[in-house]
Protein backbone atom coordinates (compact mmCIF):
# COMPACT_ATOMS: atom_id res chain seq x y z
CA UNK A 1 0.00 0.00 0.00
CA UNK A 2 0.75 3.49 -0.09
CA UNK A 3 -0.13 4.35 3.11
CA UNK A 4 0.33 3.14 6.68
CA UNK A 5 -2.49 3.65 9.56
CA UNK A 6 -1.51 5.73 13.02
CA UNK A 7 -3.30 2.83 14.95
CA UNK A 8 -3.91 3.77 19.02
CA UNK A 9 -6.12 6.38 18.32
CA UNK A 10 -9.97 6.85 18.21
CA UNK A 11 -9.64 8.75 15.21
CA UNK A 12 -7.10 6.20 13.13
CA UNK A 13 -5.64 8.18 10.14
CA UNK A 14 -3.99 6.86 6.72
CA UNK A 15 -1.13 8.84 6.27
CA UNK A 16 0.73 8.98 2.76
CA UNK A 17 3.90 8.20 2.46
CA UNK A 18 5.72 11.49 1.55
CA UNK A 19 7.31 10.50 -2.06
CA UNK A 20 9.52 12.34 -4.63
CA UNK A 21 7.50 11.49 -7.35
CA UNK A 22 3.99 9.50 -7.10
CA UNK A 23 4.00 5.87 -7.27
CA UNK A 24 3.25 3.65 -9.88
CA UNK A 25 0.03 2.34 -8.59
CA UNK A 26 -2.39 4.20 -6.04
CA UNK A 27 -4.83 2.08 -3.68
CA UNK A 28 -7.85 3.42 -4.14
CA UNK A 29 -10.25 1.05 -2.73
CA UNK A 30 -10.05 -2.18 -1.02
CA UNK A 31 -8.51 -4.70 -3.77
CA UNK A 32 -8.57 -2.15 -5.96
CA UNK A 33 -5.37 -0.28 -7.35
CA UNK A 34 -4.84 1.95 -10.84
CA UNK A 35 -2.00 2.89 -13.12
CA UNK A 36 -1.03 6.69 -11.88
CA UNK A 37 -0.39 6.80 -16.18
CA UNK A 38 -3.59 5.74 -16.45
CA UNK A 39 -4.96 8.39 -14.32
CA UNK A 40 -3.08 10.98 -15.80
CA UNK A 41 -5.09 9.81 -19.23
CA UNK A 42 -8.16 10.11 -17.77
CA UNK A 43 -7.40 13.21 -16.64
CA UNK A 44 -6.61 14.39 -20.21
CA UNK A 45 -8.95 13.22 -21.56
CA UNK A 46 -11.51 14.72 -18.99
CA UNK A 47 -10.03 18.01 -19.45
CA UNK A 48 -9.76 18.10 -23.36
CA UNK A 49 -12.98 16.35 -24.62
CA UNK A 50 -15.29 16.21 -21.53
CA UNK A 51 -15.64 12.82 -21.43
CA UNK A 52 -17.45 11.47 -18.17
CA UNK A 53 -16.45 8.93 -15.47
CA UNK A 54 -18.36 6.45 -17.60
CA UNK A 55 -17.11 6.88 -20.75
CA UNK A 56 -13.68 6.85 -19.56
CA UNK A 57 -14.24 3.44 -17.56
CA UNK A 58 -16.09 2.09 -21.15
CA UNK A 59 -12.93 3.65 -23.11
CA UNK A 60 -10.85 1.45 -21.13
CA UNK A 61 -12.69 -1.56 -20.50
CA UNK A 62 -12.87 -1.87 -24.16
CA UNK A 63 -9.33 -0.81 -24.93
CA UNK A 64 -6.45 -0.62 -21.95
CA UNK A 65 -8.10 -3.98 -19.62
CA UNK A 66 -5.39 -6.89 -20.40
CA UNK A 67 -6.58 -10.24 -20.59
CA UNK A 68 -2.70 -11.38 -20.47
CA UNK A 69 -2.39 -9.23 -17.06
CA UNK A 70 -5.15 -11.61 -15.60
CA UNK A 71 -3.45 -14.46 -16.25
CA UNK A 72 -0.58 -13.58 -14.73
CA UNK A 73 -2.20 -13.30 -11.27
CA UNK A 74 -2.42 -15.92 -8.52
CA UNK A 75 -5.95 -17.98 -8.45
CA UNK A 76 -6.97 -16.65 -5.51
CA UNK A 77 -6.58 -13.44 -7.21
CA UNK A 78 -9.90 -11.83 -8.80
CA UNK A 79 -9.29 -11.83 -12.64
CA UNK A 80 -11.74 -9.26 -13.52
CA UNK A 81 -10.03 -6.16 -14.53
CA UNK A 82 -12.43 -3.88 -15.90
CA UNK A 83 -13.24 -0.58 -14.41
CA UNK A 84 -17.36 -1.01 -12.46
CA UNK A 85 -19.49 1.83 -14.17
CA UNK A 86 -21.40 2.29 -11.75
CA UNK A 87 -20.14 1.79 -8.27
CA UNK A 88 -17.85 5.21 -8.71
CA UNK A 89 -14.38 3.64 -8.30
CA UNK A 90 -13.19 5.73 -11.09
CA UNK A 91 -14.16 8.77 -9.63
CA UNK A 92 -13.00 7.68 -6.22
CA UNK A 93 -9.54 6.80 -7.74
CA UNK A 94 -9.14 10.33 -9.75
CA UNK A 95 -10.10 12.25 -6.69
CA UNK A 96 -7.53 9.73 -4.58
CA UNK A 97 -5.17 11.14 -7.30
CA UNK A 98 -5.44 14.68 -7.62
CA UNK A 99 -5.14 15.08 -3.98
CA UNK A 100 -1.99 13.11 -4.06
CA UNK A 101 -0.40 14.93 -7.08
CA UNK A 102 -2.24 17.90 -4.79
CA UNK A 103 0.21 17.32 -2.18
CA UNK A 104 3.25 16.70 -4.45
CA UNK A 105 2.99 19.89 -5.98
CA UNK A 106 2.67 21.52 -2.45
CA UNK A 107 5.54 21.56 0.11
CA UNK A 108 3.34 23.93 2.61
CA UNK A 109 1.28 20.51 3.01
CA UNK A 110 3.28 17.45 1.61
CA UNK A 111 1.49 14.66 3.46
CA UNK A 112 -2.04 13.36 3.12
CA UNK A 113 -4.13 12.25 5.63
CA UNK A 114 -7.19 10.66 5.70
CA UNK A 115 -9.65 8.75 8.12
CA UNK A 116 -9.06 5.37 8.35
CA UNK A 117 -12.15 4.01 9.91
CA UNK A 118 -14.66 6.01 7.29
CA UNK A 119 -18.01 4.56 6.36
CA UNK A 120 -16.98 4.68 2.56
CA UNK A 121 -14.02 6.45 0.22
CA UNK A 122 -16.25 9.41 -0.47
CA UNK A 123 -16.62 10.21 3.48
CA UNK A 124 -13.29 9.61 3.67
CA UNK A 125 -11.82 11.72 0.88
CA UNK A 126 -14.10 14.84 1.32
CA UNK A 127 -12.22 16.57 4.29
CA UNK A 128 -9.35 16.75 2.66
CA UNK A 129 -11.37 17.98 -1.14
CA UNK A 130 -12.67 20.37 1.38
CA UNK A 131 -9.37 21.82 2.42
CA UNK A 132 -7.96 22.12 -1.10
CA UNK A 133 -11.31 23.41 -2.12
CA UNK A 134 -10.88 26.33 0.67
CA UNK A 135 -7.03 26.99 -0.23
CA UNK A 136 -8.43 27.26 -4.07
CA UNK A 137 -10.85 30.12 -3.23
CA UNK A 138 -10.09 33.62 -4.36
CA UNK A 139 -6.14 33.61 -5.02
CA UNK A 140 -5.61 29.73 -4.81
CA UNK A 141 -5.39 29.26 -8.29
CA UNK A 142 -1.45 28.65 -9.49
CA UNK A 143 -2.36 30.64 -12.33
CA UNK A 144 -3.69 33.26 -10.55
CA UNK A 145 -0.37 35.69 -10.86
CA UNK A 146 -0.26 34.81 -14.66
CA UNK A 147 0.72 37.61 -17.18
CA UNK A 148 2.10 37.88 -21.08
CA UNK A 149 2.08 39.67 -23.49
CA UNK A 150 -1.46 39.23 -24.50
CA UNK A 151 -2.84 39.95 -21.38
CA UNK A 152 -0.39 42.37 -20.19
CA UNK A 153 1.42 45.53 -21.52
CA UNK A 154 4.41 47.38 -20.31
CA UNK A 155 4.92 50.36 -21.15
CA UNK A 156 8.75 51.56 -21.00
CA UNK A 157 10.42 54.88 -20.81
CA UNK A 158 13.31 56.14 -22.39
CA UNK A 159 15.71 54.95 -20.22
CA UNK A 160 14.33 51.08 -19.97
CA UNK A 161 12.35 51.58 -16.93
CA UNK A 162 8.36 50.44 -16.58
CA UNK A 163 6.36 53.42 -17.17
CA UNK A 164 2.96 51.28 -17.02
CA UNK A 165 1.92 47.75 -16.84
CA UNK A 166 -1.35 47.33 -17.60
CA UNK A 167 -2.86 43.78 -17.09
CA UNK A 168 -6.62 43.20 -18.78
CA UNK A 169 -9.10 40.62 -17.52
CA UNK A 170 -12.42 39.75 -18.48
CA UNK A 171 -15.49 38.49 -16.25
CA UNK A 172 -18.24 36.64 -17.08
CA UNK A 173 -21.28 33.94 -15.88
CA UNK A 174 -21.94 30.64 -17.05
CA UNK A 175 -25.03 28.58 -16.32
CA UNK A 176 -23.20 25.64 -14.77
CA UNK A 177 -25.42 24.41 -12.18
CA UNK A 178 -25.56 21.95 -9.21
CA UNK A 179 -28.54 20.65 -6.81
CA UNK A 180 -28.51 23.75 -4.02
CA UNK A 181 -30.69 24.30 -1.08
CA UNK A 182 -34.12 25.66 -2.10
CA UNK A 183 -34.18 28.64 0.48
CA UNK A 184 -33.16 31.64 -2.19
CA UNK A 185 -29.11 32.31 -1.75
CA UNK A 186 -28.06 29.71 0.56
CA UNK A 187 -25.21 28.44 0.31
CA UNK A 188 -25.41 25.49 3.14
CA UNK A 189 -24.62 22.23 1.21
CA UNK A 190 -26.96 19.59 0.76
CA UNK A 191 -26.73 16.49 2.86
CA UNK A 192 -27.34 14.61 -0.13
CA UNK A 193 -28.08 16.04 -3.92
CA UNK A 194 -31.82 14.37 -3.97
CA UNK A 195 -32.66 16.72 -0.84
CA UNK A 196 -34.67 19.76 -1.71
CA UNK A 197 -33.88 21.94 1.32
CA UNK A 198 -30.09 22.45 3.42
CA UNK A 199 -30.00 21.01 6.87
CA UNK A 200 -30.84 24.35 8.45
CA UNK A 201 -33.64 25.06 6.20
CA UNK A 202 -35.47 21.58 6.33
CA UNK A 203 -37.99 23.00 8.29
CA UNK A 204 -39.30 24.59 5.06
CA UNK A 205 -39.63 21.42 3.32
CA UNK A 206 -42.50 22.12 2.41
CA UNK A 207 -46.08 20.90 0.47
CA UNK A 208 -44.77 21.64 -3.47
CA UNK A 209 -47.95 23.06 -3.62
CA UNK A 210 -46.85 27.11 -3.83
CA UNK A 211 -49.74 28.34 -1.31
CA UNK A 212 -49.39 25.34 1.28
CA UNK A 213 -47.10 25.08 4.39
CA UNK A 214 -48.00 21.74 5.57
CA UNK A 215 -45.31 19.62 5.82
CA UNK A 216 -44.28 16.95 3.03
CA UNK A 217 -45.41 13.40 3.58
CA UNK A 218 -42.14 10.44 3.96
CA UNK A 219 -41.41 9.65 0.45
CA UNK A 220 -43.78 12.18 -1.63
CA UNK A 221 -43.28 15.93 -2.10
CA UNK A 222 -46.43 16.89 -0.93
CA UNK A 223 -48.17 16.83 2.14
CA UNK A 224 -51.30 14.67 3.03
CA UNK A 225 -54.39 16.47 1.72
CA UNK A 226 -55.65 14.47 -1.29
CA UNK A 227 -55.72 17.47 -3.91
CA UNK A 228 -52.02 18.14 -3.38
CA UNK A 229 -51.51 14.49 -3.57
CA UNK A 230 -53.46 14.39 -6.85
CA UNK A 231 -51.06 17.36 -8.32
CA UNK A 232 -47.91 14.75 -7.86
CA UNK A 233 -49.52 11.84 -8.98
CA UNK A 234 -50.43 13.46 -12.16
CA UNK A 235 -47.19 14.48 -12.59
CA UNK A 236 -45.76 11.10 -12.30
CA UNK A 237 -48.26 9.86 -14.78
CA UNK A 238 -47.73 12.70 -17.36
CA UNK A 239 -43.93 12.09 -17.22
CA UNK A 240 -44.46 8.21 -17.61
CA UNK A 241 -47.01 9.13 -20.50
CA UNK A 242 -44.75 11.37 -22.98
CA UNK A 243 -47.12 10.66 -25.70
CA UNK A 244 -49.63 12.46 -24.03
CA UNK A 245 -47.27 15.52 -23.43
CA UNK A 246 -46.39 15.48 -27.32
CA UNK A 247 -50.29 15.32 -28.38
CA UNK A 248 -50.85 18.45 -26.47
CA UNK A 249 -48.04 20.39 -28.46
CA UNK A 250 -49.19 19.09 -31.75
CA UNK A 251 -52.85 21.08 -30.96
CA UNK A 252 -51.38 23.91 -30.05
CA UNK A 253 -49.13 24.67 -32.68
CA UNK A 254 -46.11 24.45 -30.22
CA UNK A 255 -42.31 22.62 -31.44
CA UNK A 256 -41.58 19.99 -29.54
CA UNK A 257 -38.41 20.51 -27.50
CA UNK A 258 -35.20 18.57 -28.80
CA UNK A 259 -34.40 15.39 -26.70
CA UNK A 260 -31.10 16.48 -25.68
CA UNK A 261 -32.49 19.76 -24.18
CA UNK A 262 -30.45 19.86 -21.12
CA UNK A 263 -33.01 21.43 -19.38
CA UNK A 264 -35.83 18.75 -20.37
CA UNK A 265 -35.23 16.74 -17.09
CA UNK A 266 -37.80 16.75 -14.61
CA UNK A 267 -35.17 17.73 -12.19
CA UNK A 268 -34.93 21.38 -13.12
CA UNK A 269 -37.15 23.24 -11.12
CA UNK A 270 -40.58 24.27 -12.95
CA UNK A 271 -43.92 25.97 -11.85
CA UNK A 272 -45.84 23.78 -13.19
CA UNK A 273 -49.63 24.92 -13.16
CA UNK A 274 -52.52 21.38 -13.21
CA UNK A 275 -55.99 21.95 -13.01
CA UNK A 276 -56.93 20.37 -9.37
CA UNK A 277 -59.29 18.74 -10.45
CA UNK A 278 -56.81 16.21 -12.67
CA UNK A 279 -59.67 13.10 -12.89
CA UNK A 280 -62.49 14.21 -14.98
CA UNK A 281 -60.75 15.92 -18.35
CA UNK A 282 -62.48 19.25 -18.43
CA UNK A 283 -60.89 21.92 -19.64
CA UNK A 284 -58.54 24.26 -17.17
CA UNK A 285 -60.42 27.45 -18.04
CA UNK A 286 -63.22 25.86 -16.18
CA UNK A 287 -61.45 24.78 -13.22
CA UNK A 288 -59.56 26.50 -10.45
CA UNK A 289 -55.78 25.95 -11.16
CA UNK A 290 -53.05 25.67 -8.37
CA UNK A 291 -49.06 25.94 -8.50
CA UNK A 292 -46.76 23.56 -7.43
CA UNK A 293 -43.06 23.94 -7.37
CA UNK A 294 -41.72 19.77 -8.01
CA UNK A 295 -38.21 20.48 -9.10
CA UNK A 296 -34.86 21.03 -6.92
CA UNK A 297 -33.13 24.49 -7.29
CA UNK A 298 -30.35 24.50 -8.71
CA UNK A 299 -27.09 27.41 -8.46
CA UNK A 300 -27.53 30.15 -10.68
CA UNK A 301 -23.87 29.86 -12.02
CA UNK A 302 -20.76 30.31 -12.38
CA UNK A 303 -18.49 33.12 -12.33
CA UNK A 304 -15.47 33.40 -14.36
CA UNK A 305 -12.48 35.89 -14.51
CA UNK A 306 -9.85 35.22 -17.35
CA UNK A 307 -7.02 37.42 -18.78
CA UNK A 308 -7.73 38.34 -22.23
CA UNK A 309 -5.14 35.26 -22.99
CA UNK A 310 -7.52 32.52 -22.49
CA UNK A 311 -6.18 31.77 -19.00
CA UNK A 312 -8.34 31.22 -16.44
CA UNK A 313 -7.65 33.01 -12.86
CA UNK A 314 -10.69 32.46 -10.51
CA UNK A 315 -14.04 31.35 -10.13
CA UNK A 316 -16.37 31.10 -7.94
CA UNK A 317 -20.21 29.74 -7.78
CA UNK A 318 -23.39 32.55 -7.47
CA UNK A 319 -26.75 30.73 -5.82
CA UNK A 320 -29.34 33.63 -6.40
CA UNK A 321 -28.05 35.62 -9.19
CA UNK A 322 -25.55 37.33 -11.04
CA UNK A 323 -26.18 40.58 -9.47
CA UNK A 324 -23.87 43.46 -9.35
CA UNK A 325 -22.78 43.48 -5.72
CA UNK A 326 -21.93 39.83 -5.92
CA UNK A 327 -20.05 40.47 -9.20
CA UNK A 328 -18.23 42.91 -7.19
CA UNK A 329 -17.81 40.83 -3.29
CA UNK A 330 -16.24 38.03 -5.74
CA UNK A 331 -13.32 40.54 -7.66
CA UNK A 332 -12.63 41.57 -4.31
CA UNK A 333 -11.99 38.02 -3.43
CA UNK A 334 -10.31 37.28 -6.13
CA UNK A 335 -7.94 40.51 -5.66
CA UNK A 336 -8.11 41.23 -2.02
CA UNK A 337 -5.29 44.34 -2.20
CA UNK A 338 -5.38 47.06 -4.24
CA UNK A 339 -1.48 45.84 -5.77
CA UNK A 340 -3.81 43.07 -6.96
CA UNK A 341 -6.47 44.65 -8.53
CA UNK A 342 -5.63 44.40 -12.61
CA UNK A 343 -5.38 47.66 -14.85
CA UNK A 344 -8.23 46.83 -17.00
CA UNK A 345 -11.31 44.60 -16.00
CA UNK A 346 -14.04 43.99 -18.73
CA UNK A 347 -17.45 42.94 -17.73
CA UNK A 348 -20.69 43.26 -19.66
CA UNK A 349 -22.30 44.72 -16.65
CA UNK A 350 -20.32 47.20 -15.74
CA UNK A 351 -22.58 50.09 -16.08
CA UNK A 352 -24.16 48.67 -13.09
CA UNK A 353 -21.56 47.83 -10.91
CA UNK A 354 -19.81 51.33 -11.46
CA UNK A 355 -23.33 53.16 -10.35
CA UNK A 356 -22.97 50.82 -7.46
CA UNK A 357 -19.75 51.89 -6.32
CA UNK A 358 -19.94 55.67 -7.17
CA UNK A 359 -23.14 55.61 -4.60
CA UNK A 360 -21.80 53.70 -2.15
CA UNK A 361 -21.39 55.74 1.38
CA UNK A 362 -18.82 53.90 2.49
CA UNK A 363 -15.83 54.57 0.10
CA UNK A 364 -13.66 51.62 0.72
CA UNK A 365 -14.55 49.77 -2.23
CA UNK A 366 -14.66 52.58 -4.45
CA UNK A 367 -11.03 53.38 -3.54
CA UNK A 368 -10.02 49.14 -3.51
CA UNK A 369 -10.73 49.62 -7.33
CA UNK A 370 -10.27 53.77 -7.95
CA UNK A 371 -6.79 52.62 -10.78
CA UNK A 372 -9.04 50.11 -12.36
CA UNK A 373 -10.23 50.72 -15.88
CA UNK A 374 -14.07 49.36 -16.26
CA UNK A 375 -15.13 48.84 -19.43
CA UNK A 376 -17.87 47.57 -20.81
CA UNK A 377 -16.20 44.19 -23.06
CA UNK A 378 -16.65 45.89 -26.79
CA UNK A 379 -19.30 43.32 -27.98
CA UNK A 380 -21.66 43.70 -25.32
CA UNK A 381 -21.49 47.48 -25.98
CA UNK A 382 -22.13 47.85 -29.24
CA UNK A 383 -25.43 45.28 -28.82
CA UNK A 384 -26.55 44.77 -25.28
CA UNK A 385 -26.16 48.59 -24.18
CA UNK A 386 -28.73 51.63 -25.27
CA UNK A 387 -27.41 54.34 -27.02
CA UNK A 388 -29.22 56.71 -25.11
CA UNK A 389 -27.55 55.39 -21.53
CA UNK A 390 -25.42 58.56 -20.59
CA UNK A 391 -24.19 57.11 -17.47
CA UNK A 392 -23.11 53.73 -19.81
CA UNK A 393 -21.48 55.95 -22.29
CA UNK A 394 -20.24 58.39 -19.92
CA UNK A 395 -18.05 55.54 -17.77
CA UNK A 396 -18.12 52.36 -19.76
CA UNK A 397 -16.97 53.03 -23.23
CA UNK A 398 -13.44 51.61 -24.31
CA UNK A 399 -12.57 54.70 -26.19
CA UNK A 400 -12.19 56.53 -23.06
CA UNK A 401 -9.09 54.81 -22.17
CA UNK A 402 -6.64 55.58 -24.46
CA UNK A 403 -4.19 52.59 -22.95
CA UNK A 404 -6.57 49.86 -24.70
CA UNK A 405 -5.60 50.61 -28.02
CA UNK A 406 -2.42 50.45 -29.92
CA UNK A 407 -0.58 52.78 -32.46
CA UNK A 408 -1.95 51.22 -35.17
CA UNK A 409 -5.69 51.79 -33.93
CA UNK A 410 -6.86 48.28 -32.85
CA UNK A 411 -7.99 47.12 -29.74
CA UNK A 412 -4.95 46.03 -27.39
CA UNK A 413 -6.71 43.80 -25.41
CA UNK A 414 -9.13 40.59 -26.07
CA UNK A 415 -12.59 41.59 -24.43
CA UNK A 416 -14.19 38.30 -25.10
CA UNK A 417 -11.58 35.64 -23.82
CA UNK A 418 -13.63 34.56 -20.70
CA UNK A 419 -17.08 34.37 -23.53
CA UNK A 420 -14.56 31.95 -25.42
CA UNK A 421 -13.17 30.32 -22.38
CA UNK A 422 -16.47 29.64 -21.27
CA UNK A 423 -17.32 27.44 -24.68
CA UNK A 424 -14.81 24.85 -22.39
CA UNK A 425 -16.23 25.45 -19.22
CA UNK A 426 -19.61 24.70 -20.15
CA UNK A 427 -18.75 21.23 -22.09
CA UNK A 428 -18.75 20.04 -17.95
CA UNK A 429 -22.30 20.57 -17.32
CA UNK A 430 -22.98 17.28 -18.35
CA UNK A 431 -20.82 16.08 -15.78
CA UNK A 432 -21.61 18.16 -13.15
CA UNK A 433 -24.94 18.43 -12.71
CA UNK A 434 -25.33 16.30 -9.94
CA UNK A 435 -22.39 16.24 -8.11
CA UNK A 436 -21.92 16.89 -4.30
CA UNK A 437 -21.01 20.21 -3.72
CA UNK A 438 -17.50 19.12 -2.20
CA UNK A 439 -16.57 17.22 -5.55
CA UNK A 440 -18.43 19.53 -7.70
CA UNK A 441 -15.93 22.30 -6.44
CA UNK A 442 -13.14 20.29 -6.28
CA UNK A 443 -13.42 18.73 -10.11
CA UNK A 444 -14.09 22.08 -11.74
CA UNK A 445 -10.79 23.65 -9.93
CA UNK A 446 -8.78 20.70 -11.36
CA UNK A 447 -9.72 21.14 -14.87
CA UNK A 448 -9.34 24.93 -14.70
CA UNK A 449 -5.69 23.98 -12.90
CA UNK A 450 -4.97 21.26 -15.72
CA UNK A 451 -6.39 23.50 -18.60
CA UNK A 452 -4.61 26.79 -17.80
CA UNK A 453 -1.23 24.66 -18.29
CA UNK A 454 -2.00 23.93 -21.62
CA UNK A 455 -2.69 27.19 -22.53
CA UNK A 456 -0.02 28.39 -21.07
CA UNK A 457 2.14 25.63 -22.75
CA UNK A 458 0.84 26.59 -26.20
CA UNK A 459 1.75 30.97 -25.01
CA UNK A 460 5.27 29.39 -24.77
CA UNK A 461 5.46 27.93 -27.93
CA UNK A 462 3.64 31.29 -29.90
CA UNK A 463 6.47 33.09 -28.40
CA UNK A 464 4.24 35.69 -25.69
CA UNK A 465 6.49 35.23 -22.94
CA UNK A 466 4.46 33.68 -20.14
CA UNK A 467 5.70 34.11 -16.87
CA UNK A 468 4.18 34.67 -12.80
CA UNK A 469 3.91 38.11 -11.22
CA UNK A 470 5.60 37.58 -7.71
CA UNK A 471 2.65 36.66 -5.66
CA UNK A 472 3.97 38.61 -2.76
CA UNK A 473 3.90 41.91 -4.77
CA UNK A 474 0.41 41.52 -5.33
CA UNK A 475 -0.64 40.20 -2.22
CA UNK A 476 1.92 43.33 -0.06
Amino acid sequence: PDYYVQAGTEDAQRIYYRLQQLPAYIHSATHVFIGTRTCDIFSSMMVNAWTSASNCSRIYNNSFSSARFAEALPLSHSKNLELDEGKGTLWNSMYLYWLLLDKLENSDEPTLRLKHDAPSQMDRLKPALHSRNERMAGTGQEAWNHACDMCCWVQKGDDGSTRLALRSVVVDGITIGRPCCSSHDCKKPLESVKDRFCAKHDVLNQCCEVDCVAQVEPGFRTCADSGHRALETYLCEANKAMFQLQLRLKRNGLAQPGEHDVNSDSDVEVDDEIDSEVCDGKPGRGNKTVKARFGRRRTHNEETCVGSCGVMLGRATFYGSEAPNGVREFLKGLFPTKASVPGVIWHDNNCKIQAMLKNDDDDTDRNHFAACAMPVDVFHFKSKHKETDEFCNQNCNALLWDELKTEDGNWRFNSSAAEQSNVWFGGFQALVREMEATRYDFFLDEMVKLRNRILIRELEKKGKAPYSIPRADLLS
